[in-house]
């Protein structure tokens, strides 16, 4: 049985260089939880309910994602603490997802992210550059 080497830490910081709050959170996990598909649409959704709930055939009508998808990713929020769920006791079944205050600290990245898509544009914008003389039939037509 191989023995562990004390002065190897049995874990390296995820992020070299970029601290991290005893309580807080790696920003590279928030930034890979906000990357799933689907998960920007739903959290500004959960934001936009405030301070009420959505039920889950609500959320999955506004953004026509499929229930698995959706359950997947509302489990996530659940678990991270960015929303919280209510199961009634009734046939059919009703859920409702409230955002929590962790995710309404979030709501100002949203509004700067909107204004930042607002004033920018995430295609390539045309340059041109030309570094010596041009050919004999561009001069040409160009006087």
């Amino acid at each position: 049985m191989p023995r562990e080497n004390p002065a190897i830490p049995a874990r390296a910081p995820a992020s070299r260089g970029a601290p991290v709050r005893p309580n807080g959170c790696n920003v590279s996990e928030l930034f890979a939880m906000l990357g799933q598909p689907h998960m920007l649409r739903l959290l500004s959704t959960l934001i936009e309910a405030r301070p009420g709930a959505l039920r889950f055939t609500e959320i999955q009508a506004r953004l026509e994602v499929s229930p698995k998808t959706l359950s997947l990713r509302l489990r996530t929020l659940v678990e991270g603490g960015f929303a919280t769920r209510r199961a009634f006791r009734e046939i059919p079944p009703r859920v409702e997802y409230h955002p929590t205050a962790k995710l309404l600290q979030l709501s100002s990245l949203f509004d700067l992210l909107r204004e930042w898509s607002e004033e920018n544009t995430m295609h390539a914008t045309s340059t041109v550059s030309i570094v010596g003389r041009l050919p004999r039939r561009v001069a040409a037509r160009s006087s």
